[in-house]
């Protein structure tokens, strides 16, 4: 490595880091970066499509008229974009074709893209990213077509978006790409808030309940069944079901007035890790569907997603009922305000009552907990988790004394002839468990309650220079368990997170970072489990970890990342080689790596942060050659008792693979 490169790294970093932000929103992804990054084609060269703004006042009338219902955040602007009329081309030296377009609306929150038209040949791939590149989603392959060849797009943070659609050479097939809406986001749906929703004069004093505080821990599976919808600029929610074959086809239950269409988004698993506290995961979406039946008379909606849904999103396929008989507890999970995911209970069940036709509807009288807007269409289950009927209306947004509706799935099930997708192996139920595909023998809940007698290790590091680290749990009863959390975040299925190698054994790997405090892992079974606390400790001597070290391996058009373990507030100086020759300075530091300090970088110096036990650094490598290697290494100044020479961490290598 030579100085120079050392400063190309540095002045890289925005662009690579932009790279890494594929996870965040977006349809079922795969990996690749946009040539906007890797051939470093300027952004400003980008023809831009404006698009008028729509009359938002007039907008926000309309919905304050309809109740919000449901609850609308864009306006659908009519399109007829395609690559023949818009963009621009470029041809790569290695003959890479790609095709650019920015979309610009002045005062959108966001920008969502909905395709009339959109097939990718096998290895074609699409990107959508930012002026500065700070935010790219992608990649986006052929795995996302859809049989009517259509396909919407999650909501894009700004008022500006570039797309951009990527075929590099030994790709066969012409894109079929012409953009027919682009949804105008007037609300804000990445950022809709409780206190948003009470400006609106919704839900004033109501008290939402998340579905992590401890009246929805006996429901795990039910949350892993209630997803998001986002179709024609509205939000709502919907439940999985499950059917008498358990082949995890993706049939979606929903209300009819919600009018998802084939161009919907579903998002899972959107909740917050505790009991309201820590993040939701927001890049388990799935897109496109088809619209089975529906009718007004019940407010319900029967959908089945085109796609298969990813095993790594932990889906669970619902129970359901047909009986005619009250349930005796009643609760609701969904997604008000288009937010993370909400519970509300009526300890005393659900009555029969009239919306339009006679006895249509299931009304509750929550306890605790309300349905405000975007909650339409999420789930009723009763006592034994199983789905009785969708939201559908309110008698008031405010609270206490709202009384819910929920359209009766058994009426709709006789009325649409449900059966004909939900009974394929013709056993005519009144009632039919859930599918688990962690645990498929599983049904609906029961089993034995696991059972956690002790871990190994009993505590983990901030840093360590092994990760991922691995837990081994030794108990009880973990035949049966179906998922592990986290911190309240469950872990996923491919790549396996966790391993049940017996009744008696789990092994959970963990991936940094870890900050210090402690982490709660949690078995589930059903409704049963049992959960554990793992300290997380200051590292007692300096320590550093690079992620994907030798023998895994760097790509380069992504940053690599270094984590610094030390006391609060020591002082760490981050050096890298590609010389495993020690240098010495006498006095002031003895490293391992840099041939004498003729081949010694710095790459800066990071203070450890006292909230989590590390300092992080993230480093472009674009350019570096495959097989060069790198090492690092970090001094240490005490923050207590500074003094030379530094203390000198471990050494951390990796290879660039390309």
């Amino acid at each position: 490595m030579q100085l120079n490169q050392t400063a190309r790294i540095a002045g890289l970093a925005a662009m690579a880091a932009a790279a890494t932000a594929a996870t965040a929103n977006a349809q079922i992804k795969e990996a690749g970066s946009p040539a906007a990054i890797w051939a470093d084609l300027r952004t400003e060269m980008v023809p831009t499509e404006f698009v008028q703004p729509p009359q938002v006042e007039n907008l926000k009338l309309e919905d304050e008229l309809n109740g919000y219902k449901p609850l609308r955040y864009g306006a659908m602007v009519p399109m007829d974009l395609t690559a023949d009329q818009a963009g621009i081309y470029d041809e790569l030296p290695d003959g890479t074709l790609i095709w650019r377009f920015r979309i610009y609306s002045p005062g959108a929150y966001s920008i969502g893209l909905e395709f009339d038209d959109f097939v990718l040949p096998e290895g074609a791939q699409v990107f959508m990213y930012d002026d500065t590149l700070e935010t790219v989603l992608g990649a986006y392959g052929a795995i996302n077509n859809q049989p009517n060849e259509e396909l919407l797009f999650e909501p894009f943070p700004g008022d500006h978006v570039i797309f951009e659609y990527q075929q590099k050479p030994g790709v066969m097939g012409t894109p079929e790409l012409s953009l027919g809406y682009v949804v105008y986001d007037y609300r804000d749906v990445l950022n809709i808030s409780d206190a948003q929703l009470e400006q609106w004069g919704i839900g004033s004093g109501c008290g939402d309940v998340d579905v992590n505080c401890p009246v929805g821990d006996n429901w795990e599976l039910q949350k892993r069944a209630t997803v998001r919808t986002l179709s024609g600029g509205a939000l709502c929610s919907a439940v999985l079901l499950n059917n008498t074959n358990d082949d995890e086809t993706g049939y979606v239950y929903t209300a009819n007035h919600c009018g998802q269409s084939s161009n919907t988004t579903f998002r899972f698993n959107y909740q917050k890790s505790g009991c309201n506290t820590g993040s939701a995961p927001t890049g388990q979406n799935v897109s496109g569907c088809t619209v089975l039946t529906s009718t007004s008379t019940y407010d319900n909606r029967f959908l089945r997603i085109n796609n298969a849904i990813p095993s790594s999103y932990d889906p669970y396929y619902n129970g359901w009922t047909r009986t005619t008989q009250n349930p005796t507890y009643a609760f609701w999970m969904g997604h008000p305000g288009g937010g993370v995911k909400r519970i509300a209970y009526d300890n005393s069940g659900a009555t029969k009552g009239t919306l339009g036709a006679p006895n249509s509807a299931w009304f509750v009288d929550w306890d605790e907990g309300y349905t405000p807007p975007g909650a339409s269409g999420g789930p009723l289950f009763d006592q034994n988790g199983q789905v009785r009927g969708t939201a559908c209306c309110v008698n008031t947004y405010s609270c206490p004394g709202q009384v819910a509706w929920f359209g009766r799935f058994d009426k709709f099930y006789s009325a649409n002839n449900l059966a004909q997708w939900l009974d394929p192996a013709g056993v005519n139920p009144t009632s039919f468990d859930g599918f688990d595909p962690n645990n498929p023998g599983g049904g609906g809940g029961g089993g034995t309650t696991p059972q956690i007698d002790s871990i190994s290790p009993t505590t983990i590091a901030a840093v360590n220079p092994t990760s991922p680290v691995t837990i081994t749990l030794t108990g009880d009863g973990f035949d049966g368990v179906t998922s592990v959390e986290v911190d309240g975040v469950p872990l996923g299925a491919f790549p396996p997170e966790f391993t049940v190698p017996n009744n008696s054994t789990i092994v959970v790997t963990l991936q940094p970072p870890y900050n210090v405090g402690s982490k709660t892992i949690k078995v589930i079974e059903g409704a049963l489990s049992d959960e554990v606390v793992v300290p997380v400790t200051f590292n007692l001597t300096p320590t550093i970890d690079l992620v994907n070290s030798d023998p895994s391996f760097l790509i380069s058009a992504f940053p690599l990342e270094v984590y610094m373990g030390s006391f609060p507030n020591d002082l760490a100086f981050l050096l890298v080689s590609t010389s495993l020759v020690p240098s010495t300075l006498p006095g002031i530091f003895s490293a391992s790596i840099g041939n004498n300090l003729s081949n010694l970088f710095l790459v800066n110096n990071f203070v450890i942060n006292p909230a989590t036990g590390y300092a992080k650094s993230e480093i472009p490598i674009s350019g570096l050659p495959t097989g060069t290697k790198l090492y690092f290494q970090a001094g240490v100044l005490s923050a207590v008792l500074p003094s030379l020479p530094l203390s000198m961490s471990n050494v951390e290598s990796g290879t660039v693979l390309f």
